[in-house]
């Protein structure tokens, strides 16, 4: 497979991924830009967030090749690993926080694992970084104690601390109100563009999609569908991504709207 890892964070070529005799995603072949954000779409169990997994290489290979950040994925171990692991960020739906650290705690590991800073410079980048995301008010409190966009903004910050070129996103607007998850929306671009990461995020929001989105893939039981910008998915006539953009946007947020309003009275 032909490799430009200067425009492409992930090239998959034939890829296939599955457990046991379980194939979950059948002959993948996408490759996705340098600098963009791409949503990774598609109905429940159609292969999202495993295709996430697969980005990391989590997932056992059954077949094809994908390259990420120019690595072969499947032949990644131990300090190549590691070191290829620090140059990707994972946000995931719940923070990816551990409950009984404080936030300075736990954006600390990352740090402590793959650097030999001192513990004094350490503390300096979370701080820096808390500042980015707009949460050092928040630097001693635990995750327990955090509203719900102020703990998606704090794994926001643990997938960034190391700076990487790459950051996965598993639903990040998941169980946010409609203005607390534009907020989330614009704090990601907003980092996109001054750190030049890529973002690659599984979401099914469409006013999330249409806010954040340059790319879309859609998959369809493990296999790609759809593979094109934004604007060509909005005006596909294909019956899947046709569908899907159909639908009454937000539809998950305006249920907790909804909720919220009620119960204000």
């Amino acid at each position: 497979m032909q490799t430009d890892p200067e425009k492409y964070v992930v090239e998959a070529e034939h890829f296939a991924v599955g457990y046991g005799e379980r194939t979950i995603l059948h002959d993948i072949s996408v490759k996705i830009r340098r600098g963009s954000v791409t949503c990774i779409c598609g109905g429940s169990g159609c292969g999202k967030s495993t295709f996430l997994r697969a980005t990391l290489g989590l997932v056992p290979h059954k077949g094809g090749e994908a390259r990420v950040l120019g690595e072969n994925i499947n032949q990644l171990e131990g300090d190549k690993r590691s070191q290829f692991l620090s140059r990707v960020g994972f946000m995931y739906q719940n923070g990816g926080l551990i409950n009984s650290l404080t936030i300075l705690e736990n954006l600390k590991i990352p740090l402590k694992a793959h650097t030999n800073l001192s513990e004094k410079v350490i503390e300096e980048l979370v701080y820096h970084k808390l500042a980015q995301v707009q949460l050092t008010h928040a630097v001693n409190l635990l995750p327990g104690e955090l509203s719900g966009g102020m703990l998606k903004r704090a794994g926001f910050a643990r997938a960034i601390i190391l700076e990487p070129e790459l950051v996965l996103s598993d639903e990040p607007s998941a169980g946010l109100d409609p203005v607390t998850a534009a907020d989330l929306d614009d704090l990601m671009i907003r980092l996109k563009n001054e750190l030049g990461i890529s973002l690659i995020v599984v979401t099914h929001d469409l006013d999330s999609i249409k806010r954040i989105a340059d790319r879309i893939v859609m998959l369809e039981k493990g296999y790609v569908k759809f593979d094109g910008p934004l604007n060509d998915a909005l005006k596909s006539q294909e019956p899947l991504v046709k569908n899907f953009f159909a639908r009454a946007p937000s539809e998950g947020h305006a249920g907790i709207s909804s909720l919220w309003n009620l119960l204000k009275g």
